[in-house]
């Protein structure tokens, strides 16, 4: 399935809105999608002109539970995590390994003749990309499929990095230290190579969730994609890179970053509600640019929540509290609030255990586990329903004690655990299914 037969089957659905006034990126698409956010049953977006573009947007693709359903092709989030529990319970040995396992023997279908290389594009100027933010100083690509490939092992790395246009031949590409595509320059660098890089937008949806998803880097995504979805993808060979790219893809930047080659980047408005920058920012040099037959740009629209990437960012969560439970048995369940999703703020719910046990595992989480970034850990007795963040938060007031605070650097953890079933105060089961006959009686 394609980014366009995706969009198909969102319209026969009603799911998706077609804007056909001409809309400026400058500004006006955030503006205007940032309502769509905030509706109940808010629609994917597609932006049929666009203006200093011949190319239509698409945005707010992942924004609801449903459109993320569909994408996964699974009934609902809770069904989506069914089937990676039994992917990973396929194997054996810690999350990583399991992931590791199921990463060999990737298999892909090679085309010839790609739909994606269609057209070949002079440069960068006739894309859509947006500024989201008044104080951005220039456009973005936010909704990238960055691949590269390590040097050594020619393992490929899928994962989404914004990108700031500084010319028409230049992106500002940004990979944070501790990344899949950082590690594969750092190995080229040394060795006085360029890295290949490529940029793909479109192909299947689903792709967006792999890149996103916490999946070690020495993993191939691409084989985990097979497992999962038993769909074998359609590749072909970037036109100047050694590089795979997805053959249905709807449009792909070429490039390479030369060592020692960075530029600044931003100001750029992120999910902390705040403007940032970078100094050191790697600059990829684009080769080549090509694109399908008819294509569409999608995008996604940055800051503060809501957002779509929240729902981007939960079924992540689906695969981490899998990951959790496997190697730390301790854990029952894993929630991320969504406003604070993307800082790491876990709701832990726990096998009872003794206050040094939390301690140690607080202490593991931090030192390897895909929480070991997490701002903010709270873990919680059993009895406690994580999705009912009030309640949660209830306890957790109730239960506040300096001796179960823990803190590294910037990373805080609280332990609310510990209460005895005993002294909790519950309704008396006797009397509620005496009365529950005659509750019409008293008009309740």
């Amino acid at each position: 399935m394609d980014l366009q037969e995706f969009l198909q089957r969102l319209e026969k659905n009603g799911d998706l809105r077609r804007i056909k006034r001409s809309v400026d990126t400058n500004l006006e698409v955030a503006a205007l999608v940032r309502r769509e956010f905030v509706r109940q049953d808010g629609k994917a977006i597609l932006f049929e002109q666009v203006q200093g573009s011949p190319f239509p947007l698409v945005v707010n693709l992942f924004g609801s539970a449903r459109r993320m359903s569909q994408l996964l092709r699974c009934r609902d989030l809770e069904h989506f995590t069914e089937q990676i529990e039994q992917l990973l319970n396929s194997e054996q040995g810690s999350a990583v390994e399991r992931l590791r396992k199921l990463s060999v023997k990737s298999e892909s279908v090679v085309t010839i003749e790609p739909r994606c290389q269609y057209r070949v594009l002079e440069n960068l100027s006739s894309l859509p990309a947006l500024k989201t933010w008044p104080r951005e100083s220039g456009r973005y690509f936010t909704l990238p499929l960055v691949i590269t490939k390590h040097p050594q092992t020619g393992t490929h790395n899928f994962a989404i990095y914004r990108g700031q246009i500084i010319d028409e031949q230049h992106i500002a590409l940004n990979f944070s230290a501790g990344s899949g595509a950082a590690e594969h320059l750092a190995v080229a660098h040394k060795n006085n190579l360029p890295l290949s890089v490529a940029l793909v937008f479109g192909s299947d949806p689903a792709l967006y969730w792999l890149a996103s998803a916490p999946i070690p880097t020495a993993c191939d995504e691409l084989a985990i994609y097979r497992r999962l979805f038993s769909t074998l993808l359609s590749i072909t060979t970037c036109v100047s890179q050694q590089l795979n790219v997805p053959a249905d893809a709807e449009f792909v930047i070429e490039g390479e970053i030369n060592p020692g080659e960075t530029c600044f980047e931003g100001p750029f408005g992120n999910h902390t509600g705040c403007y940032v920058t970078r100094d050191d920012c790697p600059l990829l040099r684009v080769t080549s640019i090509t694109c399908r037959d008819n294509p569409i740009m999608p995008a996604t629209v940055v800051g503060p929540p809501p957002s779509e990437n929240v729902f981007l960012a939960k079924t992540s969560v689906c695969l981490l509290r899998q990951m959790l439970k496997i190697d730390f048995p301790q854990i029952i369940d894993l929630e991320m609030p969504e406003m604070t999703i993307f800082h790491g703020v876990a709701l832990l719910s726990i096998h009872r255990q003794s206050s040094k046990a939390v301690k140690q595992l607080v202490e593991a989480l931090w030192a390897d586990s895909p929480l070991q970034k997490s701002k903010l850990l709270i873990l919680l007795d059993s009895d406690i329903d994580l999705q009912d963040f009030s309640t949660a938060y209830w306890r957790l007031i109730n239960r506040i004690d300096e001796k179960r605070i823990y803190r590294n650097g910037k990373r805080l953890a609280i332990d609310a655990t510990g209460v005895d079933p005993k002294i909790l105060v519950v309704e008396d089961e006797q009397t509620i299914k005496q009365l529950r006959p005659r509750f019409a009686d008293f008009n309740l």
